[in-house]
Parts: structure tokens; C-alpha cells; sequence
């Protein structure tokens, strides 16, 4: 197989492993949202508390009811599949690499272990 195509090939593998983490991140932040809503209708009670600090930014959070830390939790899934920047590089090999020859020698290997004195 030539190496324009195996490089296309891990391309093509590595962009697609990328959309599958979004696609898994949204749907595990629709799926934790719905259960958030639904034990927000049900009027499911609890009290919790979360607080949580960034770079010098607070946020706290006390509720009584857990329907509403599902939601905050599924938005925050969401958000990141959304804004996440995974780059995926294509490094094409130089044309002394593509043609065969390898512009620098390889060492020599020993034939056996240097003996010990």
C-alpha cells in the first residue's frame, strides 16, 4: 500500500474517531439532562451542595432538589463536545522518504554483548 494511502487511511480514522467523542459526549449530556428533568417533574427531593472554583472564580450551587445538578452536569457534557478543538494533522513525508532512500545511515548492531571484565 503506498504512503499516500496509509496516511490518508489514518486521516480519515483519526477525524472519525474525533466526531465519535462529540456524537458520545452529546448524547451522555442529552441522556443526563432527560434524567435531570425528569426527577426535577417528579418533584424527587434532596438537598446537595456544590461549589466549585476556577482560575479565581467562584460558583456554589444549593439545591433541594438533584434534578437540577443533572442538568447543570448534561449542559457542561454538551458544552464541552461543542467547544473541545481536537486538531488532527496531516503530515505528508518528504520526498527522499516517499521514493525509498533514507538520507541517514543506520548504526551498525553488534554481533553479540560486550563481555564483562
Amino acid at each position: 500500500m503506498p504512503i499516500e494511502t496509509q496516511i490518508l487511511l489514518l486521516y480519515a480514522v483519526s477525524l472519525g474517531l474525533v466526531i465519535v467523542m462529540k456524537i458520545v459526549c452529546f448524547i451522555l449530556g442529552y441522556l443526563t439532562v432527560k434524567l435531570g428533568h425528569q426527577l426535577i417533574s417528579s418533584g424527587v427531593k434532596g438537598e446537595f451542595k456544590f461549589a466549585a472554583s476556577l482560575g479565581g472564580l467562584k460558583a456554589d450551587l444549593a439545591s433541594v432538589s438533584p434534578g437540577l445538578l443533572f442538568v447543570l452536569l448534561g449542559i457542561l457534557l454538551i458544552g464541552f463536545a461543542v467547544h473541545v478543538k481536537k486538531d488532527v494533522d496531516l503530515k505528508l513525508p518528504s520526498p527522499q522518504a516517499a521514493q525509498g532512500t533514507n538520507p541517514l545511515p543506520h548504526p551498525p548492531v553488534p554481533d553479540g554483548l560486550p563481555s564483562q571484565k
